[in-house]
């Protein structure tokens, strides 16, 4: 039942016939439906615990896209539909792991015109990469990040998990460097959560550099960031203080 209301409410997000309001009020209606008065007990107490205190860590990398890379070839036969953004959301949107969309990163990507291709198998989604540029909702942080003009950012990959140790994550991010690389984009950058040794692997054996660590700390609403970085590691992103947050050398 909560499946039905929320996929039907995404729906009338993604129809390309709905006004700019209407747009905003199914937004926000996805989020009055996953929190508000909705919430169990134990979900408040959830949201009280995190607003006194929450903290997260990622491994950040970049990938120079004016460099050459070697080109990846999965172990079954994939198709990669770049215009799919909207049915890839609906797709993550029925997976069973609530952290693999957010509402927040949906409204930015339509408004932002973010692509979010997907690999197919048999005519049947089996895995995505959302790519973002200009302005992007990182959850992690809880806010909206702006990058430069020709720097995009992946947010993440998924694969089926009945799908994973067939290369189809790290076709997806060969096929994504492509994209931007014809679109004139000079750098992409991601970031990965330091357990999440596979993602690691991934993206580092396509050329990914290593370039910051953030632990990220909000006690009572106040942001702090502690930042490692890599000494050739000069990106604006950080030296701005793009990401928010009283800054820990």
């Amino acid at each position: 039942m909560i499946a039905d209301s929320k996929n039907l409410s995404l729906k009338a997000v993604l129809d390309p016939h709905i006004t700019k309001q209407a747009y905003y009020n199914k937004i926000k209606e996805i989020n009055r439906y996953q929190g508000g008065f909705k919430k169990s007990p134990l979900q408040v107490m959830g949201d009280i615990k995190r607003f006194i205190f929450t903290t997260n860590s990622a491994i950040w990398f970049e990938k120079d896209l004016t460099e050459e890379f070697v080109d990846y070839l999965p172990k079954l036969k994939v198709e990669i539909d770049i215009r799919s953004t909207r049915q890839t959301m609906e797709w993550l949107c029925n997976q069973e792991h609530a952290w693999v969309v957010h509402p927040k990163e949906i409204a930015t990507a339509l408004k932002y015109n973010h692509c979010w291709p997907s690999a197919r198998r048999d005519c049947e989604i089996i895995g995505c990469i959302k790519i973002g540029f200009r302005n992007v909702y990182i959850v992690d942080y809880n806010r909206m990040i702006e990058f430069p003009k020709r720097i995009a950012y992946i947010y993440d990959t998924y694969v089926l998990q009945k799908e994973r140790g067939k290369g189809v994550a790290k076709y997806l991010i060969t096929e994504a460097i492509k994209l931007l690389k014809a679109q004139g984009f000079t750098k992409v950058i991601c970031h990965i959560p330091p357990w999440n040794k596979a993602s690691i692997n991934a993206y580092e054996k396509i050329g990914f550099r290593k370039v910051s660590y953030i632990r990220f700390f909000r006690f009572f609403g106040v942001s702090i960031r502690k930042v490692k970085t890599a000494r050739n590691y000069s990106n604006v992103l950080w030296r701005k203080n793009t990401l928010g947050g009283n800054v820990v050398e």
